[in-house]
């Protein structure tokens, strides 16, 4: 049934396909990324789709794909030695930003991609789409730093602000430290907003720093 989604695609949007992909009934269709609202849009909405539920939005960095020897599993698989990053080709696009959608209604899946060149990654957010978009685009954004055009409120999702770089692109050291900033302030996670055992005004954390002013004999 997946492939006759991917005949419904390319049916509808017959410029858009760039490539298709069937590997043990794992469905996946290339499409421009001028085209993925669209593309999504339709198969979202159309009765022979009906794909409601977006399972995941996942990126991969192809960076030294041609020149891995381990799998994944290895050192040299998470992190690019500086001697490939020097030497050998990289490879482009770079990027593969993949929407693994699901219809419950006809229980069938498919996976939309779109490539990213390393010099522009910057894609078009589907939050008009799918409410969970939000922070599946986050964490991609924070995680590989692919740009969602038009997303309410693209901030760091795990990360701190001040955070440098993203952890799962090829090129970012293994062992790299990150400087030390000032621990934030945050409201507590448990009760929720409002004000705390301190009175108001006095922010529930769960560090030190929003703790000073409370007293600890009624903080529990």
């Amino acid at each position: 049934m997946s492939q006759a989604l991917v005949e419904l695609v390319r049916e509808k949007f017959p410029e858009a396909v760039v490539a298709s992909l069937s590997h043990r009934g794992d469905e996946v269709i290339t499409v421009r990324r001028e085209d993925l609202l669209a593309v999504i849009g339709f198969l979202r909405n159309d009765p022979q789709a009906e794909m409601k539920l977006l399972r995941q939005i996942a990126a991969i960095d192809m960076l030294t794909y041609k020149s891995e020897m381990a799998g994944g599993s290895a050192l040299a698989s998470n992190e690019a030695p500086a001697y490939e990053l020097q030497h050998k080709p990289r490879v482009e696009p770079r990027f593969y930003v993949s929407y693994n959608l699901y219809s419950i209604a006809r229980h069938h899946s498919l996976r939309v991609r779109v490539e990213l060149r390393s010099d522009d990654v910057k894609v078009p957010s589907i939050t008009s789409l799918y409410r969970t978009a939000d922070w599946w685009e986050r964490y991609t954004y924070d995680m590989f730093g692919i740009e969602f055009t038009g997303h309410p409120n693209l901030q760091r999702l795990l990360l701190y602000p001040e955070f440098q770089g993203h952890p799962l692109r090829k090129d970012y050291p293994v062992r790299k430290r990150q400087a030390l900033v000032p621990e934030l302030d945050f409201p507590d996670l448990i009760r929720g907003p409002g004000p705390g055992p301190g009175g108001a005004g006095v922010p529930m954390s769960q560090t030190h720093i929003g703790r000073q002013n409370v007293d600890p004999s009624t903080y529990d």
